[in-house]
C-alpha cells in the first residue's frame, strides 16, 4: 500500500496541533519578526550664550557631530560562516583549474632542478641551494594558494623539506650513493604529486574535502554530504569527509542519479557498481516523494504510479520551488542539498543569496505581494521567519533567515509549517544551526 507525505502528515496533524503550536510559536504574541533597527546616533545639542550687559563678545559653540550607527548584523556568527562558504565555493568554481595548472608548473620546476643535479659529475653546496630554492618557491605557492583549501602534505608546505635535508647530508659527507638515493626519492615524490591520480585524490574538486566540509558541518559529523550548485548551473560539487586514501574508495559512495524528467539527486550514497541505473533501485522513498534538481531549479518529484515500485516512475509535481524568493539584486546565489551518507533519498534543500550590503539583504526580506510572512519559529537557537508564496498555482511554505549580507531560504514544500514536526532535523549540525 502506498503512502504519501501529505496523507501521513495530515493524519498526525490533529493529534500534534496543540503541541506544535508551542513548538512553532503558535501564539500571536512574540511571533513576528523583529523589524530592522535603524541608526539613532548621538543627539546634537546647541549651548545658549547668556546675555551680557557688557560689549557683546562673539562666541562660537561647536555642535557635536553625530556618528551614524551602522545597520546591526543579524546572526553575525552565521553571517561570517556563510560568507566563508560562498567564497570557498566560488574559489573552486572559478580559480581551481588555473591554480592546479600553476601547481603543476611549480612542481615541474623542482623536478627539473633535481634532474639537472642528478646529471652533475660533482655535487656541491651550490646544488643543495638550487634544490632548496626550487622547493621553497613551490612551498610558498602551496602555502598561499592550496593550504587554505586542502590538507596538504608537509613536504609540499616546507621549502627545506626532508628530501633537501637528506641530499644536504649526502653532500656534506661526500657520499655519492647517499646523494643518489635522496635525489631518487625526491624525484619520485615530485613526479607523483603532479600526476592526475594524486591531484584527483588529494586536491580534489569533486568531491571537496577538508575546509569546505568543516565550514558546512562544523559539528564534526562524518556522515554528511552537502551538494552545492551554482546559480547558472555551470558548477556542481559535493563536500563530504575523506575517509580513505582514494577518492574512488573513500567510504562515501555518493553518486548522481538522473530521472527521466532530467532531474538529478546529489546526496544519495551507498555501495554500487560502476553501471548503476536508477531502475536497479528497489528502495523507494518512504513517502513516495523526493527533492531533486533540474533546469527549473529545486523540484519535488512524486511517484506517479505508486502501485508499483519503480523509481523511474517519479515525475516532477512542484518545480522551481525557490523561484519566487530569488532576488534580482543578489550578488551571488547557491543551491545546497544537505543529506546523510546512506541509501535513503532524504535531503534538505537550501538556497543562499548574498548581497553587496546588509541593507540590501534586509530589503530583500521585506514582505511583498509575491512573498508573505507569518511570524517566526525557533530552530537550534535561531529564529527563522515563516514565509509563503505561490508557485504555479500552489502555495509553498518555507523558512527564511537573514545573516548579515546573506539570506537563507530552506525546505520549501506545499505542506504548512504546523504540519511538519521536526521540519529541520536534516540541518542539525550544519552551520545553519546555533546548537
Amino acid at each position: 500500500m502506498s503512502f504519501t507525505r501529505r496523507g501521513v502528515l495530515a493524519a498526525v496533524a490533529l493529534a500534534q496541533s496543540n503541541l506544535l503550536g508551542g513548538c512553532f510559536g503558535g501564539d500571536t504574541d512574540g511571533t513576528q519578526a523583529d523589524p530592522a533597527s535603524g541608526g539613532t546616533g548621538a543627539t546634537a545639542t546647541a549651548t545658549e550664550t547668556p546675555e551680557s550687559t557688557s560689549e557683546p563678545t562673539a562666541t562660537a559653540t561647536e555642535t557635536p557631530t553625530s556618528t551614524p550607527t551602522p545597520t546591526p548584523v543579524a546572526n553575525a556568527d552565521m553571517a561570517a560562516a556563510t560568507t566563508d562558504i560562498l567564497s570557498e565555493f566560488e574559489w573552486f568554481r572559478t580559480q581551481y583549474g588555473e591554480t592546479m595548472t600553476q601547481f603543476r608548473i611549480s612542481v615541474g620546476g623542482v623536478y627539473d632542478a633535481i634532474t639537472e643535479i642528478q646529471s652533475a659529475d660533482e655535487r656541491t653546496e651550490a646544488d643543495v641551494e638550487a634544490f632548496r630554492s626550487a622547493s621553497t618557491d613551490l612551498a610558498e605557492f602551496v602555502q598561499s594558494n592550496l593550504a587554505p583549501h586542502f590538507q596538504v602534505a608537509p613536504a609540499l608546505r616546507v621549502g627545506n623539506d626532508v628530501y633537501v635535508r637528506d641530499f644536504e647530508r649526502g653532500v656534506a659527507r661526500d657520499d655519492r650513493q647517499f646523494q643518489d638515493r635522496a635525489l631518487s626519492r625526491a624525484r619520485s615524490f615530485y613526479q607523483r604529486v603532479r600526476s592526475n591520480q594524486y591531484i584527483s585524490n588529494e586536491l580534489s574538486r569533486r568531491p571537496v574535502y577538508g575546509p569546505l566540509y568543516d565550514m558546512l558541518v562544523p559539528s564534526g559529523a562524518t556522515d554528511r554530504i552537502v551538494a552545492l550548485v551554482s546559480e547558472d548551473h555551470d558548477f556542481v560539487t559535493w563536500a563530504h569527509p575523506d575517509l580513505d586514501d582514494s577518492t574512488a574508495r573513500d567510504g562515501v559512495d555518493r553518486h548522481t542519479h538522473e530521472f527521466p524528467s532530467g532531474h538529478r539527486v546529489f546526496t544519495h550514497a551507498h555501495d554500487h557498481s560502476l553501471s548503476h541505473p536508477i531502475r536497479d533501485h528497489t528502495n523507494e522513498p518512504e513517502l513516495n516523494e523526493l527533492y531533486a534538481y533540474g533546469a527549473d531549479g529545486v523540484s519535488l518529484l512524486v511517484d506517479g504510479k505508486s502501485y508499483r515500485e519503480r523509481l523511474d516512475d517519479f515525475e516532477p509535481a512542484l518545480t522551481n520551488l525557490f523561484g519566487p524568493v530569488k532576488s534580482e539584486n543578489r550578488a551571488a546565489g547557491v543551491t545546497l542539498f544537505v543529506g546523510t551518507a546512506s541509501r535513503g533519498w532524504d535531503s534538505s534543500p537550501v538556497y543562499v543569496e548574498q548581497f553587496d550590503s546588509v541593507d540590501a539583504a534586509q530589503a530583500a526580506t521585506e514582505s511583498t505581494d509575491a512573498v508573505g510572512s507569518e511570524g517566526v519559529t525557533s530552530l537550534a537557537g535561531r529564529d527563522w521567519e515563516r514565509v509563503f508564496y505561490d508557485a504555479a498555482g500552489t502555495t509553498i511554505y518555507a523558512y527564511r533567515l537573514r545573516a548579515g549580507t546573506a539570506v537563507v531560504t530552506a525546505l520549501p514544500l506545499d505542506v504548512p509549517w504546523e504540519r511538519r514536526p521536526e521540519w529541520a532535523a536534516g540541518l542539525a549540525g550544519t552551520w545553519l544551526a546555533a546548537e
